[in-house]
Parts: structure tokens; C-alpha cells; sequence
């Protein structure tokens, strides 16, 4: 195969394997979209903002604030209220950040950040497959939360309704139990989806650096032996990977802007969500309700670990870039090369961290642990004061 016949097969595996961007890519309507799509295209976000998110959160608000003195009314509530509030922030910076979204969209597209031999192509697909692996793994747990939660109560029982929720309605005849169940039903599926989507892509953002490190070490252990191994070569080849490392660090930048926000209040609410439901379980007497809680427990945990593992990956991996440029073969370079290698070592030696609204604290799974042990202890203190 040619060099010509090489770049065509990998611009097109990279349109194939692209979907990850293409999916917020329509965030941003185009410049050319009429002025009455536009509205319609507002109409509709207001339409699902006001009558299905703030209508549910507000349902759990009032009815949270009606029985504060009824603790177990309270974590019934809390349980889906916590995670309502945590889509509220995610869905409002979909929408007040889709600029930012359409930005790191295009720069994604950029020619430089696409694999230019096998190896990279390999790493370039291995984390492709495991964005979709997440995503598919992801969508099938929340949506078996999703039904355990609100279809198996239309099958057990339909004396009372899946969300303990206000209603403003008397439910006594079929008709009104019905119309508020299918009202339950499509908020908190709307809340569903919108987890999907963001926790989704925020985690693909995250794999997407991953592998463009992976990359990056690939070409800095191979320096010298894939090109001419000229003095000047290595010297033009070590400073575009310096160059590229800076395009590395930029992507993450704006996503970690996209994503701090939400995911820090996704992990205060999911501290209250785990509380809830290790205390709604230390009650159930069924083996079914208690599956049915156990199933969205570990949708929750899931959820806290994708948000977490990702970037704490990106971290890991950015602190082994130093390690695969001392395994290029530095020690045949001229002086003027290894000491252009140390400056790079010097610069490498400081790690990509995701950090979250409080500059001082990062993503990575050390804050997951402290998440699942705060959790927990909440819980063992809030029983014990019960009892």
C-alpha cells in the first residue's frame, strides 16, 4: 500500500469510528438553520425543561419539604430527588455550553490527532471499542434501573404509585392512577436518558485522551526508528510530540471545563442517593423490592465509576509519558537532542490532572472510595440515630 492509498484507509476507518463526536455534534444548530427551526428548536429544550425536568424536581421538592419531619417519607424522596438535581445541572450545561461542545467537536476532527501507522491505528481503535463497550455496558444497567424502578410497581402493585412524589391528584379511579404513572414514567426516563448521554460522552471525552496518550508514547518510544534517523529528523519529530502534548492538554482542558460542574454536583447528589438507598434497603422485607433497589444501587455506583475511573486513567497514563521517551534511544542522540529530551522529561514530569470545581480536588478513583465510605458511614450514622 502506497502512502496516498494509506491516508485514504485511515480517513476512512476515522470517519467510521467517529461516532463518539458526531453525537453532540448537532448541539450547536448550524448557521444556515432557518429562523423558524430555531425557534421550534427553543420551543422544543423549554418544552422538556419546564414540563418534564423542573415539574419533577419541583414535585420532589415540595413533597421533601411537606413530610421533613418523616424520615422514612424522606429517603423515599431523596433517592430519585438527588439524581434529578444532579440532570438539572447536566442538562442546563448541554445547553448554556454547547459553544464549548461544537468547539471540542471540531478540534477533535483536527487532522493532527489521527493515527498515521498499525500501531496507532491499533491504539486508536482499542479505544474507540471501549468507548462503545462503556456506553452499551452504561445504557443497558440504567435502563434495567429504569424499569426495575417504575414497571415492575405497574406489574406487583398498583395501589401505590413507583416515586413517592406530590400530586396534586387524587389517584382512587384506574384512569388517574394510569395518567400519573405514564407522568412518572417519562420524567424519570427523561432523567435517564440525559444520564446515558452525558455521563456517556464525558466518559468517551476522557478514553479519547487516554488514547491520544497512548499515541503519544507510541511515538515517543519509537523516536529514530520508524523515519530517517537523521539528527535533524529526531529533533523536528521530538518537537512536534511536544507540540501534539500540548494539543493533548488542551482537549482535556475544555473538557474537563464542560464536565467539572456537572460531575461535582452529580457526586454530592450520588452521596445522597447511596445514603438513601442503603438505608431504603436495611428496611425491605421482599426479595423483590429489594432487587429492584439493589439493581439502581449499582446503576449509581456504575455511574460514579465511569465519571471517575476515566479521568483518573488520563492522570495515570500522563505520568507514564516520561518513562516511554527514556526507552527511545536517547543515548545515540547528539547533544543538542538529549538536551531538548531532558527539557521534554522536565515538562512531562508534571501529570494531567481533572479537577473539579474545587481546584484542590481531582476525578480519580481515590475520590470513589472516599464516595462509597462516605456513603456508608452516613448511612450507619443515620440508622443508628433512628434506632
Amino acid at each position: 500500500m502506497n502512502s496516498h492509498e494509506h491516508r485514504e484507509a485511515l480517513e476512512t476507518f476515522y470517519k467510521k469510528q467517529s461516532w463518539i463526536f458526531r453525537l453532540f455534534a448537532q448541539l450547536k444548530l448550524s448557521d444556515s438553520a432557518s429562523e423558524r427551526f430555531r425557534l421550534l428548536h427553543r420551543i422544543y429544550f423549554y418544552y422538556i425543561l419546564i414540563c418534564w425536568v423542573l415539574s419533577f424536581d419541583l414535585s420532589c421538592l415540595i413533597q421533601f419539604i411537606s413530610n421533613i419531619t418523616d424520615l422514612n417519607e424522606v429517603i423515599k424522596v431523596f433517592y430519585i430527588f438527588a439524581t434529578a438535581m444532579g440532570v438539572f445541572a447536566k442538562f442546563m450545561t448541554i445547553k448554556l455550553k454547547n459553544n464549548l461542545y461544537a468547539e471540542l467537536i471540531e478540534i477533535m476532527h483536527d487532522p493532527k490527532y489521527r493515527p498515521v501507522n498499525t500501531r496507532e491505528v491499533l491504539l486508536f481503535r482499542q479505544s474507540q471499542s471501549l468507548a462503545r463497550t462503556v456506553r452499551n455496558f452504561y445504557t443497558t444497567i440504567s435502563l434495567c434501573a429504569l424499569n426495575a424502578l417504575l414497571f415492575t410497581q405497574y406489574i406487583i402493585d398498583t395501589s401505590q404509585l413507583p416515586m413517592s412524589i406530590y400530586n396534586p391528584f387524587n389517584t382512587d379511579t384506574k384512569l388517574r392512577y394510569v395518567l400519573v404513572y405514564i407522568y412518572q414514567y417519562c420524567a424519570v426516563s427523561v432523567c435517564c436518558y440525559t444520564n446515558i448521554a452525558f455521563d456517556s460522552i464525558s466518559a468517551s471525552f476522557m478514553i479519547h485522551a487516554k488514547g491520544q496518550l497512548d499515541i503519544l508514547c507510541d511515538r515517543l518510544e519509537h523516536l529514530g526508528t520508524d523515519y530517517e534517523s537523521s539528527d535533524a529528523n529526531i529533533a523536528v519529530q521530538l518537537k512536534n510530540c511536544v507540540k501534539y502534548y500540548s494539543d493533548i492538554i488542551r482537549i482535556v482542558k475544555i473538557a474537563e471545563e464542560l464536565i467539572s460542574l456537572p460531575i461535582s454536583v452529580q457526586i454530592a447528589c450520588s452521596v445522597l442517593v447511596l445514603v438513601a438507598n442503603f438505608y431504603a434497603m436495611s428496611f425491605l422485607s421482599d426479595f423483590a423490592n429489594f432487587i429492584k433497589f439493589l439493581i439502581y444501587q449499582l446503576c449509581m455506583l456504575s455511574q460514579i465509576y465511569i465519571l471517575l475511573y476515566f479521568p483518573s486513567e488520563v492522570t495515570a497514563k500522563s505520568e507514564e509519558v516520561p518513562y516511554y521517551l527514556y526507552c527511545s534511544k536517547w543515548a545515540n542522540w547528539n547533544p543538542s537532542n538529549r538536551k531538548l529530551t531532558l527539557l521534554m522529561m522536565t515538562r512531562f514530569d508534571i501529570p494531567i490532572r481533572v479537577k473539579s470545581i474545587n481546584p484542590t480536588y481531582t476525578f480519580n478513583l481515590a475520590a470513589f472510595t472516599s464516595i462509597v465510605n462516605c456513603s456508608y458511614s452516613y448511612y450507619a450514622l443515620l440508622k443508628r440515630i433512628n434506632n
